[in-house]
């Protein structure tokens, strides 16, 4: 969206438009909900508690995931609904922050950053399930500008963590791979799990993405398997190629035209070693590039599998039991485009939705809106922007809460049971 202004079209669906048009829709919704399971007869007699679940995505720059779950919530609380809160992330920031949402407790372990500087990460532990958020040991916001180099950063402080969890007797690890500083292919991860990464002389070769073509030999099962290793990601990149890891996420990490070409041959040779030795072909794998290639090697090496970020929060919150025959789902984001019929959060949630609740209806909420029919085509029914002017998008931004919590509180009144 251009810095200059948010335009009256990217307001459409604003609390002002079109009232009696969504009205009629959302009343046709919701009867259909409400009653489809309530004998004809007593019908009339039904004392409806009206219920909604509430599922949003951070507002990125603006307002977190658990802030926007939150506002909205208690819009729809203050209007009379009983509320469900589910609380998502997507693998990137604000893993952690969902988990705790939840419950979960949360620990902080000395570790070390993408430069290999002591820092602190935290683990948020749901009953004997672990939490991992890598950014938080292992990314981008850990570094400056101008220290990106995704020749000498690493995965090392994420392994630290990954190994605790081992150490703590974790049954599940559920670790968000998004916001990676990374391109180490998952090496340091592993050498900080215990394995032996090196070349063939045997020294060391596991540090940044300068070791990969190095690197000749992968030795051991370090702080040995989790009984089961979930990478939440939406992303889809293979770990080679022009849509690989070096080839989409170099640049992003700091690297430069050669260091980009270095890594890809990196890559390869990483991809030749591990089929080799575990039979996994990580070439082509879809998301294999993920986290500058540790999803790839987590999944041969630790056995790990990958599975969407906010499908893995959905499951762990029991989302089909509590949203089942619910006649309102609010969900949202920053920004809904197009982009987000490719398996963004609002989508994903909408979907699975629709699958334990066919006759709910599904409101998204969103700083700023386009592409508004393949939007409606992917599932989600009514679609609203929060500014509810024409503004800039800093303006937006800066205003981004009072505007959800503006425009929730409007859409909770005009849903809201009649006494």
């Amino acid at each position: 969206m251009p810095a200059s202004s948010l335009q009256a079209g990217d307001c459409e669906g604003a609390p002002g438009e079109a009232a009696a048009g969504i009205a009629a829709r959302l009343a046709y919704n919701l009867v259909k909900g409400l009653l489809s399971n309530v004998p004809e007869d007593d019908a009339a007699r039904v004392e409806v508690t009206m219920k909604a679940v509430v599922a949003m995505n951070a507002f990125k720059g603006s307002i977190r995931a658990r802030a926007a779950t939150d506002a909205v919530a208690l819009a729809f609380e203050q209007a009379g609904f009983e509320v469900e809160r589910l609380y998502l992330a997507d693998g990137g920031e604000g893993t952690i922050e969902a988990a705790a949402a939840m419950g979960a407790r949360v620990e902080f372990v000395p570790t070390m950053d993408p430069l290999m500087r002591p820092i602190e990460a935290p683990i948020a532990w749901l009953g004997q399930t672990a939490v991992i958020e890598l950014a938080r040991a292992s990314g981008m916001a850990l570094i400056a500008p101008e220290e990106r180099n995704p020749m000498q950063t690493t995965t090392w402080g994420t392994g630290v963590l990954v190994r605790r969890a081992l150490e703590q007797h974790a049954t599940t690890i559920i670790l968000g791979v998004g916001g990676s500083a990374t391109l180490d292919g998952g090496l340091g991860m592993l050498a900080a799990m215990g394995f032996s990464v090196t070349d063939d002389a045997g020294d060391a070769t596991w540090r940044g993405g300068e070791g990969l073509t190095r690197t000749t030999r992968i030795v051991g099962s370090g702080a040995g398997r989790p009984a089961s290793l979930v990478l939440a990601t939406d992303v889809i990149n293979p770990l080679t190629g022009p849509t690989g890891a070096a080839a989409v996420f170099g640049p992003q990490k700091g690297g430069t035209a050669d260091m980009v070409s270095a890594i890809e041959k990196g890559m390869e040779s990483l991809a030749r070693l591990t089929a080799q030795v575990t039979g996994v072909h990580l070439e082509s794998m879809p998301g294999a590039g993920a986290a500058g290639g540790l999803a790839g090697t987590a999944v041969a090496w630790l056995g790990a599998r990958t599975q969407p970020g906010a499908e893995v929060f959905m499951d762990l919150q029991d989302f089909d039991r509590r949203a089942a025959g619910v006649p309102i789902l609010v969900t949202g984001e920053g920004r809904i485009d197009a982009q987000t019929v490719y398996g963004k959060v609002p989508v994903r949630v909408a979907r699975r939705f629709r699958s334990v609740s066919p006759g709910g209806l599904v409101v998204a909420l969103a700083g700023a809106v386009r592409d508004r029919a393949a939007v409606h085509d992917a599932g989600i029914d009514i679609l609203l922007a929060t500014p509810d002017a024409p503004m800039s998008e800093q303006d937006a931004m800066a205003n981004a809460l009072p505007l959800l919590e503006q425009t929730a509180g409007e859409v909770a009144r005009l849903l809201a049971p009649r006494g």
